[in-house]
């Protein structure tokens, strides 16, 4: 029998689920109590409407581990990214007349690499970031940060504007692909937090908007495949 979700595992479902439905207009979910008595690792697993694949592939990647001893922060895709991105790649193998493949199929080490992107050391709730402003980074650049696995993203909050008023309004979490286009921000593959500070015992989880492309820029698809085709 299907198990009902708990109170913050509801609210969190509820917030990502206007993010997915509203194309244009992102929303911090937020929690009623942020706190999770737990780790990482363990929020993941106890919320598998959102993160049961994650889960599976952090185990994959041999990072349950860091998860569930080391301080970090997790800007955690769902399982609804990491399906596109196994979706995309089959659709290419298709197209090349190639078999399906499956989660296991793939390698833990390709796994590995691409959540590191999304892990930083330390943990970092929302409010301890600078101000980022996509239209006028010079102003409010945001910071740059290196992560885990040696992947550098631009971390901010935009400061959305209320009623006319500028940067009054809501506060939400964007990770920028800085390194794609190095010269004019606006051409980085970009995704916004949908909901934020989650504070497991042992870090802070981000969870990502749903559809957000894994990886950012796609380049998963072709590591994931150059992997296959070795094996």
């Amino acid at each position: 029998m299907r198990k009902l979700l708990p109170l913050a595992g509801m609210l969190l479902l509820i917030g990502l689920f206007i993010s997915a439905c509203k194309k244009d207009y992102y929303v911090d979910g937020g929690l009623a109590d942020p706190h999770y008595n737990g780790t990482i690792y363990d929020y993941l697993v106890k919320n598998p409407y959102l993160f049961d694949t994650v889960a599976y592939v952090v185990e994959k990647a041999g990072l349950k581990d860091m998860l569930q001893n080391d301080s970090v922060t997790f800007f955690a895709p769902t399982d609804q990214s990491i399906g596109d991105a196994l979706a995309d790649l089959n659709e290419y193998r298709y197209r090349n007349v190639e078999d399906s493949v499956h989660l296991p199929d793939i390698p833990g080490d390709i796994w590995r690499k691409f959540l590191m992107r999304y892990i930083l050391k330390g943990k970092h709730t929302a409010k301890q970031f600078a101000r980022i402003d996509p239209a006028n980074v010079y102003a409010y650049p945001g910071i740059n940060y290196v992560m885990a696995g040696g992947y550098i993203l631009n971390i901010g909050l935009v400061y959305k504007d209320y009623n006319g008023v500028e940067a009054v309004g809501a506060r939400l979490l964007l990770l920028t692909d800085i390194t794609y286009d190095p010269v004019t921000f606006k051409n980085n593959p970009y995704v916004y937090v949908s909901s934020s500070d989650i504070q497991p015992t042992n870090g802070v989880i981000h969870a990502l908007n749903v559809r957000h492309l894994f990886s950012f820029r796609g380049d998963f698809l072709r590591e994931a495949e150059q992997a296959l085709q070795h094996q």
